[in-house]
This record gives C-alpha cells, sequence and structure tokens, in this order.
C-alpha cells in the first residue's frame, strides 16, 4: 500500500488545527463563566459539560494526529472536569489556575506541532 499523497495530510492536519482552535475558544469561553465562582459556588453545569467535552474531543482528535502530549494533557483535564461535573471535586482558586495552566501548555503543544517547533 502506498503513503498517502502529502497534499491530503497537509489538509488533515489544517483540519486538526482549526478543530483544535475552536475548542480552545470553547474552553476559553467556559472557563470564563467559571472564574466567579470559585471556592464554593456550584460552577454551571453547563459551563463544565462543555469544557469536559472540548477536552474529551481535543483528546480524541489528537490521537488520530499522533500528538500524544495534548492527548495526555486533554485526558487528565477530561478526568479533572469528569470529577467536578460528578461533585467529587471543588473548584478552588488553584485548580482554576491548573485548568488555565493546563489549557495554555495544551494549546502551546499544538501550536508547537503547527509551526514544526519544540514540543513543549
Amino acid at each position: 500500500m502506498s503513503e498517502p499523497p502529502i497534499d491530503l495530510i497537509a489538509s488533515f492536519m489544517d483540519d486538526y488545527f482549526a478543530e483544535s482552535e475552536e475548542h480552545i475558544a470553547s474552553v476559553r469561553r467556559c472557563l470564563l463563566l467559571l472564574e466567579p465562582v470559585l471556592d464554593g459556588a456550584d460552577p454551571p453545569a453547563a459551563a463544565v459539560e462543555e469544557l469536559f467535552r472540548s477536552f474529551h474531543s481535543l483528546k480524541g482528535i489528537s490521537a488520530m494526529v499522533e500528538l500524544r502530549e495534548a492527548e495526555r494533557l486533554a485526558h487528565e483535564m477530561e478526568t479533572c472536569l469528569g470529577a467536578m461535573r460528578d461533585q467529587r471535586f471543588v473548584l478552588t482558586g488553584s485548580a482554576f489556575d491548573a485548568l488555565v495552566e493546563g489549557t495554555n501548555l495544551v494549546d502551546r503543544v499544538i501550536a508547537a506541532r503547527r509551526n514544526g517547533g519544540p514540543i513543549p
């Protein structure tokens, strides 16, 4: 079996990067909704669910392009959000900061792949 044409691979990667950008934008919008409810109030269930789904999707599409670092990070974020969704985890200020840092790191990993640079 021959290798797929380079144009097909480039097109697939372009689709990956576009979809990743959409998920990261969604994550950032949802994080803005969570920030006001740190340390006590229940976070909006819809925002937590959307965050969970976005990281689940990022995990899956990163696995498809074999970007293991983004896949693993998204998996860890998904696990944390699943615990929050199931009320086994309280959103504290430090947990929120970790979610923001994790989001930024996923974004940097994807950007590094896009630019052909070293993966952070």
